[in-house]
């Protein structure tokens, strides 16, 4: 039988004593009461900043702390405030919107709120890794406007994180945290435990309003988007769209175009930080090359994580062999002080010859228990570099020494010490890292240096692991991920195989290890430990295993929100940011849990790692494949051609 639609109207019946009180209503009682107990709280600190916003906030709270008694018994007079708070929760994100407004320059404050229109257009439309990507490009920026910003401006931009914290506290956090929505109060259980007949008008007047803005944001995002997106990338309606507008160009000149467009930014990038390090007097640039340098390991520990599916806890030993190889070959106390460009190749040399040293006897193993002696390597290489500063062989039964003599030991490592000062690398004579070089009118200081050396090491490392992706080897890398005893069987050697990921990922570990060393002149056993291992594995992880580009863009925002967002800009400017610090692995091991529950892929997953994991889903849209991986996933000819899959 077909339910008679409500009707918009006001009427109110007798409300009968026998109705079933509706389960949600006790989730909108425990979050009217929080909410009022938070705003209460916070009266004393914002009367002591704001005045008379405080005696708003503590009234506020006062009134909710009321009608949550109301809607609780289920009193007809409090229910349409509900809907009243809701519109109240808006009001406070127009009041963030122009306190944000007047604290910014006119073109900054335009593009900073282009880029929160689409995100919340991403949102709008359900493209998690979209919204994901804008939702942190817009933290980090809003952490940099904060920071840049003068006196005056910072105290408008805390007002408008007031603002925006009491629209979260009265609509997105109730959403969040205990599943009630708007929609609930149309329910005809809700509305009869009220006694309403009927919905009241201002419930039909907001969905209305909502349900036109969310489609406002949703078709004008896909607008903006198609235009903006690479070439067959994005959701499938975009990815369709685009590809269609642009069909009759080439793709070489896209790619083409798109590389430029790249090279140019990362040349210009550091312009722009010294720009921002003289303004806020911060040392930003010296802090990125270090979160660099960890995006190159994260890319090599990808190779054996990403591509082979080998869990690798001891990966940072191999990053110390790299550095420990540079110092050894470099240090002044042992008289060699070969050329960088030379030690640098030795360096990963070194230290992929470790990784088959410690990978042949070990690579047999599976699973957790290969785990467990990574981890086991992880920490004997740092506590093996700590004692080799005395030395001693003896041949037994004699007086003579073949390393050391028993009134000196040899000092390879200086063991606790440290290794001060490593080579640092030579140009024309002219040593990197020391002195400013001056290009006409451009003045590339130490720290820009440094930049594009890494810049050109990351560069042939991530042009060497695209081309291993699409080699026969990584091809036979990926079969042993996904079953290692179907490969062995179609032919694939398991052991040479991984034994060739565990080399290749470690000689990428010692080029970052060598570069490190050499940029930070002296280097301890205690900055290998690892957690380096931990953090690394964090990033390949939460990024997006076996996608090299996920793990560059993933890789580099994390390293860059924990070495300079964290690290520098919030206990600079946020009052009581230290303790943001002090609890980072906290963070990352909440992000860590939140990503394997609600997006186990990574953030930026490859087509066909989402196409895995998303195998049940009816709804998942083959289109969105590139063609380089529609062949792996095998949906695209077979059903071109009319063929059965």
């Amino acid at each position: 039988m077909a339910q008679t639609p409500i009707k918009p109207t006001l009427t109110q019946a007798s409300r009968s004593t026998d109705i079933t009180r509706p389960e949600q209503i006790s989730n909108w009682v425990l979050v009217s009461g929080l909410q009022a107990f938070i705003l209460i709280a916070l009266t004393p600190a914002l009367i002591n900043q704001w005045g008379a916003l405080g005696w708003a906030a503590f009234a506020l709270g006062a009134v909710m702390a009321f009608f949550a008694y109301g809607w609780y018994t289920g009193k007809a007079g409090a229910y349409p405030v509900l809907a009243i708070f809701y519109v109240f929760s808006f009001i406070s994100l127009l009041g963030a919107v122009l306190a944000f407004l007047s604290a910014q320059p006119l073109l900054t404050a335009l593009i900073f709120l282009a880029l929160t229109y689409l995100t919340a257009g991403a949102f709008a439309r359900k493209e998690r890794g979209a919204s994901i990507t804008l939702a942190i490009v817009l933290v980090i920026g809003f952490v940099v406007l904060f920071a840049s910003a003068s006196e005056g401006a910072r105290g408008r931009l805390n007002l408008m994180l007031l603002f925006f914290g009491l629209y979260i506290l009265t609509s997105g956090a109730a959403t969040f945290i205990f599943g009630v929505r708007f929609s609930d109060l149309r329910r005809a259980d809700v509305l009869a435990f009220y006694g309403f007949t009927h919905e009241p008008a201002i419930l039909t007047a907001i969905e209305t309003v909502q349900t036109r803005l969310t489609g406002f944001l949703s078709s004008s995002y896909g607008l903006i988007t198609g235009f903006a997106r690479p070439l067959g990338r994005g959701s499938a309606a975009t990815g369709r769209a685009w590809r269609g507008a642009l069909a009759g160009l080439p793709r070489p000149a896209l790619k083409g175009t798109q590389i430029v467009l790249l090279v140019f930014g990362l040349l210009v990038f550091p312009l722009a930080i010294r720009q921002l390090e003289m303004a806020t007097n911060l040392s930003l640039l010296i802090t990125m090359n270090v979160g660099l340098l960890f995006v190159v390991l994260a890319l090599g520990l990808n190779i054996v994580v990403g591509f082979a599916g080998l869990l690798d806890l001891g990966y940072a030993a191999f990053f110390a062999i790299g550095a420990y190889a540079m110092g050894v070959f470099t240090w002044p106390n042992l008289g060699l002080e070969w050329s960088f460009w030379v030690v640098i190749w030795l360096s990963a040399l070194v230290a992929g010859l470790f990784g088959i040293v410690i990978g042949a006897p070990t690579l047999r193993l599976r699973g957790d228990y290969l785990a467990i002696v990574t981890l086991a390597f992880g920490e004997i290489v740092p506590r093996a570099i700590r004692e080799m500063w005395e030395i001693r062989l003896k041949i037994p039964f004699t007086d003579i020494y073949l390393i050391g003599s028993e009134q000196k030991a040899f000092n390879l490592t200086n063991g606790p010490q440290g290794m001060n000062p490593v080579g640092r690398p030579q140009i024309f004579g002219v040593e990197i890292g020391v002195d400013p070089l001056q290009l006409g009118s451009l003045t590339i200081s130490p720290p820009m240096q440094w930049y594009f050396l890494i810049l050109l090491v990351g560069g042939i490392i991530l042009l060497a692991a695209l081309r291993l992706e699409r080699s026969r080897l990584g091809r036979a890398w990926m079969a042993i991920r996904e079953d290692e005893t179907a490969a062995d069987a179609m032919g694939v050697d398991p052991i040479r195989t991984k034994l060739l990921a565990f080399a290749l990922g470690a000689s990428f570990s010692g080029f970052a290890g060598s570069i490190y060393a050499a940029m930070i002149q002296a280097i301890f056993p205690e900055l290998f430990s690892f957690l380096v291992s931990i953090f690394l594995l964090i990033l390949v992880i939460v990024s997006g295993m076996g996608n090299i580009w996920g793990v560059l863009v993933g890789g580099l925002m994390i390293s860059l929100f924990d070495r300079v967002v964290l690290a520098q800009i919030v206990p600079q400017f946020v009052p009581g940011g230290d303790v943001l610090q002090k609890w980072r692995w906290v963070m990352y091991a909440a992000g860590l849990i939140a990503v394997m529950v609600l997006r186990p892929e990574g953030l930026f997953p490859s087509a066909a790692r989402r196409a895995e994991l998303h195998a049940d889903d009816d709804n998942f849209d083959f289109d969105e494949l590139d063609p380089e991986t529609v062949t792996v996933v095998g949906t695209e000819t077979a059903a071109d051609k009319g063929g059965n899959w």
